[in-house]
């Protein structure tokens, strides 16, 4: 059963405003906050004017800015002013102005009329919003790019991550996904969206009304964060928004045009109101699961693993469930990049390695650097840290370095964060230190090594409270006992370190920074174990939901391939063109077996499929990044694919059968 946090909307207690903010309504007779974009009618639609191309609904090319057929209007409905919705071409009312750190509320009801291509299935619309980029370039030539509040008989606060019009650019967002690709409080967060495989997710329960009422619905957004309600009930939260760029870079995604869908179905809305708001009201966070430890970014610090190379740092990581990294500057880069240093890449190796995070799924927002103590050395780092879109480094430069640093990491815009080993081997062992060190000094912050304060004789949760305000990122690691520098550390939660005490200090601070598990010591073969116990003990001493870890398969031979179909007006000689592109993938390094096949037996949707072998993990990072891929990806697979599905897979290992 999935378990859901509800409350009534006339109880929730506001947010403590310094000064409430005027509630702006949005609907006035000339629809003055709005702009229109009709996108393609159907060839079904009726009293266009002559020369008015159609099409499917959906390809074709728009109608734009001239309504001609009055899909948006205001009307008076029983006595009251109200936004009508024809529903009958697709398109989107949109605000001339962008928005953030808002509460969106309105209310909808359905009305009798449903039009093709939606004509034999439910009533659909919704919330468009964080949108940016051009109705030109919009999904269908209409629905912009950004996130989809959904309003649909029966799926009303599902939420869907919408692209660009040829996929170039991609939100994303962390989500509780659960039982059914439903939100759900009580799951881990996953990644959807982006790379991921996650288009969607559905409202956790079905709140509205009954289709000849008005269901309310409220969309509050702070930061890169949003929560839906339906009719007063959370039904769904996204957490760390953002684009996902051609490169694979990820920009937070904090602000945008909102936009209401014409989707094939008649809706009114009436009572479209927008306020600005400084934090979310106590209730929703609470119910929202948006409180404390559940802000928290925890990840690993990748030097736990630092035997490996950094493709398997990362396939190590990504076993565990956490999404998060921090890697090291003098980690081996792996066999792609000829085992390097990875402080010894080019800017063409680093964007490589860069790919190679994007493509595992994970996001590493940090990095331990090793400075040196001339500028020119501290410059190669900050090129190192902007190549690979960090967001902070982790260093200990010299005490004399400081301002040099401080105005590197300014002009850079990526912030240094003072780590600290122990007493006689950092000048940042003692908290004071630090607090010393980032006086005058804008760009840099604190990153507390928890394991390494008791090995000086230091309470880490007394160093906490003295560097409330300042840190950036922790490392979490335990020790056996006080005043032991020969110490290696010990799983977390078993030593001295009364880690209760340290969660209930980062909460006080209201902490929503990166927390990376960290190992020093080596156990054999590797440290998996530990950190996954230590993830156990962190979720469990915090009430959080369990991560989901999966088999470690880096050095296992594997078969990579998909199922597909084609859009329908995609020619013989086009299909043809695109199975010689697929063929020409086999000259990649690493690429065995490829082959294409066609289905005969209609048990699916799929036309066609191919499939590849790879020797290992690393070598399908390569062909993923190569160009001749991307080439492909963009020249063919975006503009002639309907619909596919990917499917990779391992050889059992199966005992001999018995006689």
């Amino acid at each position: 059963m999935t378990a859901t946090m509800s409350f009534s909307f006339k109880s929730i207690a506001q947010p403590n405003y310094k000064k409430k903010a005027k509630v702006i309504n949005l609907l006035d007779k000339n629809l003055s906050h709005w702009y229109k974009w009709i996108g393609v009618p159907h060839r079904t639609v009726k009293g266009l004017p002559n020369g008015t191309p159609t099409g499917d609904g959906m390809n074709g090319t728009p109608i734009g800015l001239n309504d001609v057929k009055e899909v948006f209007k205001m009307e008076t409905l029983h006595g009251e002013k109200v936004l009508h919705v024809s529903g009958e071409i697709y398109g989107g009312l949109t605000t001339k102005t962008e928005y953030e750190n808002y509460h969106l509320q309105l209310k909808y009801k359905w009305g009798t009329k449903k039009w093709e291509p939606r004509l034999k299935i439910a009533k659909d619309s919704g919330i468009m919003f964080h949108l940016t980029g051009t109705n030109e370039d919009a999904f269908w030539s209409v629905f912009m790019m950004g996130i989809e509040c959904q309003i649909s008989e029966g799926t009303s606060g599902a939420l869907f991550l919408v692209p660009n019009k040829n996929f170039s650019l991609r939100p994303y967002a962390d989500i509780r996904v659960g039982e059914g690709k439903k939100w759900n409080i009580n799951s881990p967060l996953l990644l959807a969206g982006g790379s991921s495989r996650i288009t969607n997710v559905d409202k956790s329960e079905n709140f509205e009304s009954d289709s000849t009422e008005w269901t309310t619905m409220d969309l509050y957004t702070i930061g890169n964060s949003a929560v839906y309600l339906v009719n007063g009930h959370v039904v769904n939260i996204l957490q760390n928004a953002g684009i996902q760029h051609p490169d694979k870079t990820l920009i937070p995604l904090t602000k945008g045009k909102i936009q209401l869908q014409s989707e094939g179905a008649e809706v009114f809305y009436k009572d479209v109101t927008i306020q600005s708001i400084s934090d979310y009201p106590t209730e929703i966070k609470k119910a929202a699961g948006l409180e404390g430890a559940a802000n928290w970014k925890l990840g690993i610090a990748l030097y736990t693993f630092n035997n490996y190379s950094f493709p398997e740092q990362l396939a190590l990581a990504k076993s565990t469930g956490t999404q998060y990294v921090e890697g090291f500057s003098f980690s081996k880069a792996g066999a792609a990049l000829k085992d390097s240093l990875i402080m010894n890449l080019s800017p063409s190796g680093l964007n490589k390695l860069r790919l190679m995070v994007a493509e595992s799924g994970l996001r590493m927002e940090s990095m331990y650097i090793t400075g040196g103590k001339t500028v020119d050395k501290w410059k190669k780092d900050f090129e190192l840290a902007k190549n690979l879109k960090l967001k902070y480094v982790t260093a200990e430069p010299p005490i004399n370095m400081l301002k040099v640093v401080d105005s590197l990491a300014g002009k850079y815009g990526i912030k240094v964060a003072l780590h600290n080993h122990w007493k006689g081997t950092s000048q940042y062992w003692h908290p004071d230190s630090v607090i010393a060190a980032l006086k005058n000094h804008p760009n840099l912050g604190a990153c507390p090594d928890l394991g390494h304060y008791p090995k000086s004789g230091i309470n880490p949760s007394e160093a906490l409270e003295k560097l409330k305000g300042k840190i950036i990122g922790i490392h979490l690691k335990d020790i056996a006992e006080y005043n032991n520098p020969k110490l290696k550390d010990v799983l977390v939660g078993t030593g001295v370190i009364d880690y209760p005490a340290v969660f209930e200090e980062l909460k006080r601070q209201n902490f929503v920074g990166n927390i990376n598990i960290e190992r020093d010591y080596q156990e054999k073969p590797n440290n998996l174990s530990s950190v996954n116990q230590t993830i156990k003990y962190y979720t469990q001493t915090l009430g959080l939901p369990a991560y989901k870890t999966s088999f470690v398969n880096f050095n296992i031979p594997f078969t990579h391939g998909a199922v597909f179909t084609f859009k329908d007006n995609v020619s013989e000689q086009e299909k043809k063109a695109l199975f010689i592109a697929l063929k020409d993938l086999e000259n990649i390094r690493g690429v065995k077996n490829l082959a294409i096949s066609k289905q005969i037996s209609p048990k699916n949707k799929f036309e066609y499929a191919f499939s590849m072998d790879f020797d290992n993990m690393e070598i399908y990072s390569d062909y993923v990044n190569h160009p001749t891929h991307n080439a492909f990806i963009q020249k063919y697979w975006i503009k002639l694919i309907e619909d596919f599905m990917e499917i990779d897979t391992e050889k059992m290992v199966i005992g001999e059968a018995t006689k």
